[in-house]
C-alpha cells in the first residue's frame, strides 16, 4: 500500500528514538545547562517497549514504509537493542535498518552482535579530530579516539561505507572540515558535513553561526577536485560530491531545503509520531497502541494523519526579527 502527503510525498522511511538518555551533552542537541543531573528523563514505563515498536513499524510497513533508522539520545544506550534489530529484520517490506550513533560504546561484541541481528548501515557523529573541541562541543570526557575505535570495532564487524556525521559551527570547527576529510580518506567511510539546524529551542541557533553548503564547498574546493554525484535515492538527504577518488556528502537544510521529497515520519521514545523534524505538533500513537485499537484502526489513523501532511519548515522559514517563534521539538527528543 503506498500513501501520499499533500504533496505527494510517499511515506518511506521512519526514523525511531530507542530512548531519550545519552552520553554526551552536544551543545547543539543537549547542552549540559540545561539536561544536567536534575534533568527528569522518561522512565521506563513512559517509552515505547520493544513489542509495541516492533508493532508499529509493521503497521507503517503495510503503508509503504522500507527503511528504518533507530536513533536517540544515544541508541546503544537502550539494553538489547540488538534483538530489536533482529525483529524489524524479519518484517515483511523493511529492507534497509540503520543507526545514528556517537560511537563509543561500539565495542567489538557491540558491533557484532549488531550486525548479525540484521542492521545493514552506521551512522557516526564526530564533530571533531581534536581532542578539547571534540569535549567541549560534546560536553563529555570522552575524546575522539573512543569514537574512532568504535568506528574501528563496526568495520571489523562487518559494516561498510560507514557515514561519519560531522555538525559544522563558524568559529567552532569550521577549521576541521580538511581534517576530517583527510584523516577517513580511503577507510571506508564517508563523511557527511552537516549544517548548523535550527531544531528545537534549547540551542539558540543564530543563522550567523551557520557554515553553508557553499561555503563547505569553497573550502574544499580550495584543496581538491570536486564533482557533483547523483543521488543514491530520491529522498536522501545529503548532497554527494567525489574528490580525488574519495567521497563526501553535505546536508543542507538550512541553505538548501529537501523538503520536496522528503518521506520521513519520526517516532519518539515515548510514542509521538511527528511528520516533520521541525514540527510543531505531535501525534500521540501510544495512547492508540496502548488501548484496544486494532491494527486496522491504527493504520487508518496513519493513513489520515500522513495524507494531511503538508510540512515543509525548510522552505518556508524566515529569519526575520518580527518572524513568528516556533516552539519546535528539541533534537534530543525528536531523534533528527
Amino acid at each position: 500500500m503506498n500513501i501520499t502527503d499533500k504533496f505527494s510525498r510517499k511515506l518511506r522511511d521512519v526514523r525511531i528514538s530507542v530512548t531519550d538518555r545519552c552520553n554526551f551533552r552536544c551543545s547543539y542537541c543537549m547542552p549540559k545547562d540545561i539536561y544536567d543531573s536534575n534533568y527528569k528523563f522518561f522512565k521506563k514505563t513512559e517509552i515505547l517497549s520493544f513489542e509495541e515498536i516492533i508493532r508499529l513499524t509493521k503497521i507503517l510497513a503495510d503503508l509503504g514504509v522500507k527503511k528504518v533508522r533507530l536513533t536517540g539520545g544515544e541508541p546503544l544506550l537502550r539494553k538489547n537493542i540488538h534483538v530489536l534489530i533482529s525483529h524489524i529484520k524479519n518484517i515483511k517490506g523493511i529492507a534497509d535498518i540503520s543507526m545514528t550513533t556517537n560511537g563509543v560504546l561500539l565495542s567489538e561484541k557491540k558491533a557484532f552482535l549488531l550486525k548479525e541481528s540484521g542492521l545493514n548501515r552506521l551512522t557516526v557523529s564526530l564533530d571533531s579530530l581534536d581532542k578539547g573541541r571534540f569535549r567541549e562541543i560534546s560536553g563529555s570526557n570522552y575524546v575522539p579516539d573512543d569514537v574512532l575505535i568504535g568506528i574501528e570495532n563496526a568495520k571489523k564487524a562487518g559494516f561498510h561505507n560507514i557515514k561519519i556525521n560531522m555538525v559544522v559551527k563558524k568559529n567552532v570547527n569550521n577549521q576541521d572540515i580538511i581534517p576530517m576529510l583527510e584523516n577517513f580518506y580511503g577507510s571506508d567511510c564517508i563523511v557527511r558535513f552537516i549544517e548548523f539546524m535550527d531544531v528545537g529551542n534549547v540551542n539558540f541557533w543564530n543563522k550567523n553561526e551557520v557554515i553553508s553548503l557553499e561555503n563547505i564547498l569553497s573550502v574544499i574546493s580550495k584543496k581538491y577536485n570536486i564533482k557533483s554525484l547523483k543521488k543514491n535515492y530520491t529522498s536522501e538527504v545529503a548532497k554527494r560530491w567525489s574528490f580525488s577518488g574519495g567521497e563526501f556528502g553535505v546536508i543542507s537544510s538550512i541553505s538548501n531545503p529537501f523538503c520536496g521529497d522528503c518521506s520521513r515520519i519520526r517516532l519518539t521514545a515515548e510514542g509521538k509520531l511527528f511528520t516533520c523534524l521541525f514540527a510543531e505538533k505531535s501525534h500521540d500513537i501510544k495512547s492508540l497502541i496502548r488501548s484496544s485499537k486494532s491494527d486496522v484502526e491504527i493504520k487508518n489513523y496513519l493513513t489520515s494523519m500522513w495524507s494531511a501532511r503538508d510540512d515543509r519548515y525548510s522552505e518556508t522559514r524566515t529569519t526575520s526579527v518580527d518572524s513568528k517563534i516556533i516552539k519546535k521539538a528539541e533534537m534530543s527528543y525528536i531523534g533528527g
